[in-house]
């Protein structure tokens, strides 16, 4: 099949694999230099001191769990701050290239760190929803003398093991940070992470890509054919010999489209 990137693969066969090699280094001498640069996405790393634990009288092990669980998700979030960055430094260097020469850089260093990306609003709001649980668990302990050390989604340990819903692991949260006036904040800047106008601007990538299969990250078309379950559909004549298709109400039915998903 002739193509765009069909042609790209010709043009990059015929180089040797110094010439190869070459191409390659200067991209990545290109992208170390405006990773140098102030136009890199200008933004600080978390630091790691940000909670004082010195105050309340921890049962147990308290603040050290905590102590231990903010460090983790703060590690979590620098290293996607600073996968952000090299993403957005590469996506700087592309633009000295001609569209068809974006191929193999973006093959060879972009597609890794994009998909690593893309994963992080939904991993992060769950780490973030777990830390930020058993933070305030432990803080409840420590600060009312009646508060129980048992958590709603608490399970047996002759039970068999379950994995709650996220819905239900952030209503688990909602109760304890509704303790709070605060709380209902909190819970809303959380649910901003992977939300609905985040899986609308990135092609709902990361639920493509861990359940069907993902859009590309540029150019190029994937399902070809796709399979959907639509409501049921029946020809009623609509007079001088012409039907209409109209929907059968509580019955559904399987279409397939030709076409596919282009990115």
């Amino acid at each position: 099949m002739d193509g765009p990137r069909s042609r790209q693969l010709q043009r990059f066969r015929t180089m040797t694999p110094e010439e190869y090699s070459a191409f390659l280094k200067k991209a990545f001498d290109s992208y170390l230099k405006v990773r140098q640069s102030t136009d890199c996405l200008d933004r600080n790393y978390l630091p790691f001191d940000a909670v004082e634990l010195d105050g309340p009288r921890w049962r147990a092990m308290g603040d050290v769990l905590i102590e231990d669980e903010l460090r983790a998700l703060t590690n979590n979030m620098n290293a996607w701050l600073g996968t952000l960055k090299r993403w957005h430094a590469w996506l700087i260097v592309a633009r000295e290239y001609a569209e068809d020469d974006r191929w193999e850089p973006a093959h060879e260093f972009l597609g890794t760190i994009a998909t690593y990306c893309l994963f992080q609003p939904s991993a992060i709001r769950d780490a973030f929803t777990f830390v930020v649980t058993n933070g305030l668990h432990q803080v409840c302990l420590a600060t009312d003398a009646g508060y129980e050390d048992r958590l709603p989604l608490d399970q047996a340990p002759w039970d068999k093991p379950t994995y709650p819903t996220r819905r239900k692991k952030e209503d688990q949260l909602a109760k304890i940070a509704g303790r709070w006036p605060e709380g209902n904040l909190l819970l809303a800047g959380l649910r901003q992470l992977d939300d609905k106008a985040t899986r609308d601007a990135t092609s709902d990538f990361r639920n493509r890509a861990s359940h069907s299969i993902a859009p590309h990250l540029s150019r190029g078309f994937t399902r070809m054919v796709t399979r959907s379950v639509v409501q049921a559909t029946r020809m009623e004549e609509c007079g001088g010999g012409y039907f209409n298709g109209v929907f059968v109400p509580g019955k559904v039915g399987v279409s397939y489209g030709f076409g596919g998903r282009g990115r």
